[in-house]
């Protein structure tokens, strides 16, 4: 299965970074790229492992889609070795891929200065017509989705810095 890495370095605390991801509520549609049209049809909050967020986005040509994902791991921040770290990770229960794994890791890099850290698995259906497919456009729109998602992480938590 293809792996993707995306990476960002922010002058944003790393309970910031955190927070912002909580909102699921928010944040999601925030981090979708424009056209996606996502909805959040329900949120179990607060996260934690086993939360369910199911939503329902417009994929390629205009279809509407529904998605189910939940997190299977969940480390709010904590102290590991030398520095403050967390990390969550999600899997589509139910959706547009064959398969699909995020995880994000965010880690304190200095006073008021953090990373995250996108690395996303995934498998496109449909056989050896999915494997065309991602080489052809889906693993640009990924790529494209993670650079929305970063510009808009970085607008949202320094607002307007950097």
């Amino acid at each position: 299965m293809p792996t993707l890495k995306f990476e960002l370095t922010l002058a944003a605390s790393l309970d910031d970074l955190w927070a912002f991801h909580q909102d699921v509520s928010r944040a999601l549609p925030l981090l979708s790229p424009p056209g996606s049209d996502v909805r959040i049809i329900a949120a179990d909050l607060p996260a934690r492992v086993g939360q369910q967020v199911k939503m329902n986005v417009r994929g390629p040509l205009g279809k509407r889609l529904n998605w189910v994902a939940s997190i299977i791991e969940f480390e709010p921040p904590s102290r590991q070795n030398d520095s403050r770290q967390a990390r969550f990770v999600d899997v589509q229960l139910s959706g547009p891929f064959a398969a699909w794994r995020h995880e994000h890791q965010m880690e304190e890099t200095g006073p008021g200065t953090s990373r995250l850290i996108d690395i996303v698995t995934y498998r496109v259906p449909l056989g050896p017509l999915g494997k065309v497919a991602d080489w052809m456009f889906v693993r640009r729109q990924l790529e494209s989705m993670f650079r929305h998602r970063h510009a808009v992480t970085r607008k949202e938590l320094e607002g307007g810095r950097g």
